[in-house]
């Protein structure tokens, strides 16, 4: 009897495993198609990054149990399961060694324990909350994460949110902005506005990030920072906002809403920056909520052949310069919303001035990769990589 219980429980959790096998192997098929062909190969290209190590872990545990059954129960089921799982741990043994070969070449090691503790982003709270600016009614507000007590002054990064010009936060990223600030920086997170129904933002967030950086400026010796030492950061719309920004600002170009003095950045880093409007308005995938189409014209406040001069004021391309600022870009390979056509012709363009750019490309990631967790695969990149880029031009 208790043989055939033993039996029994074999077999249904080894279903059990057939099916997760079948799983990672989806996804793992999903991760190698084109990153805007469909919504499987959004999702499979979206996974890796974040989950890859849990996912890894689960195709050889159902091959463990695939040959325990093969051995003692079901030759034939045992057989199926462990050639399924065999299938998914190489494909995701390939896609994570790509993944770390990448980061490798960039110079970023990660710690590969941690990547199996997992954090939320959103927290924890930051030092301070103060009020940047007042307009149209409303306060825009900096988070302030303090470093540790330095007897000199320490240096600044300025935080622009992503979240399609749409939504998203200042503190969203918050287990991001304190691990920098306990890496040594001033961090300051700013808010910006939002479009909303009949209320375009192409001409306004960019005037509010570049008042959050006359502000950081005029106070970031308050908080243990050195105004002289000043670098930005952005992701997706944050980064579009953050490269327009420095780089108007190096050439004498950024609203002077606040006043003219606007500080040139030492340096840039962007993940996933929609550079290129256009090529997100056209190639981008349609998530629902979340329509390249839609956030397009909710930005600018109607289609892009009906607002050209809009279009134009928001693409990165025209603001190129030999004076801007030295800026990294992350590209992840299969992003799905920022089509990585659009980035690589940004970096060719950028090239042609002499802008000081280094692009990095990190194979079988998507648009998010690194917000989904903290400490994730994608999240430890994402941040060293930014960390050693921005140090570099911050001393």
């Amino acid at each position: 009897m208790v043989f055939v219980m033993m039996r029994s429980a074999l077999i249904t959790i080894t279903l059990i495993s057939a099916i997760q096998a079948l799983v990672v192997m989806g996804l793992v098929l999903g991760a190698f198609r084109a990153p805007t062909s469909g919504s499987w190969a959004v999702i499979g290209s979206t996974v890796w990054a974040p989950f890859g190590p849990f996912l890894l872990l689960g195709a050889l545990l159902s091959l463990a149990l695939g040959l325990l059954t093969r051995r003692h129960v079901s030759p034939r089921f045992g057989s199926a399961v462990a050639l399924l799982a065999a299938i998914g741990t190489a494909g995701s043994a390939f896609i994570l060694f790509r993944i770390g070969q990448a980061a490798s070449a960039a110079g970023v090691s990660v710690d590969l324990p941690a990547t199996l503790f997992l954090a939320d982003m959103d927290v924890p709270q930051p030092d301070a909350v103060e009020t940047f600016r007042v307009v149209e009614g409303a306060d825009l507000r900096a988070a302030i994460y303090r470093p540790p007590a330095s007897n000199a002054p320490l240096p600044v990064v300025v935080y622009i949110h992503g979240g399609g010009f749409m939504t998203g936060s200042f503190t969203e990223t918050a287990a991001d902005l304190r691990w920098f600030a306990d890496q040594g920086w001033l961090v300051v997170s700013v808010e910006y506005r939002l479009f909303g129904p009949d209320r375009p933002t192409w001409n306004r967030a960019p005037e509010d990030v570049a008042c959050a950086l006359v502000w950081v400026s005029r106070n970031a010796s308050r908080f243990g920072g050195d105004p002289k030492r000043i670098a930005v950061m952005g992701d997706s719309a944050g980064g579009n906002l953050a490269v327009n920004l420095g780089y108007a600002a190096a050439a004498g170009r950024a609203p002077a809403a606040c006043g003219k003095d606007v500080p040139v950045p030492v340096a840039i880093a962007a993940l996933y920056p929609a550079l290129d409007p256009i090529s997100i308005y056209e190639n981008g995938f349609p998530i629902p909520g979340f329509e390249p189409r839609m956030l397009i014209e909710g930005y600018i406040g109607g289609p892009p052949d009906a607002y050209p001069g809009r279009i134009a004021a928001i693409t990165s391309a025209n603001f190129l310069t030999p004076a801007a600022p030295p800026t990294l870009i992350v590209l992840p390979e299969n992003d799905s919303l920022v089509v990585k056509e659009g980035t690589l012709g940004f970096a060719v363009a950028a090239a042609k001035v002499g802008v000081d750019l280094t692009l990095v490309t990190l194979p079988f990631a998507n648009h998010v990769f690194n917000q989904m967790a903290a400490n994730s695969l994608g999240n430890q990149i994402a941040r060293t990589i930014r960390q050693e880029f921005l140090s570099q031009h911050s001393r």
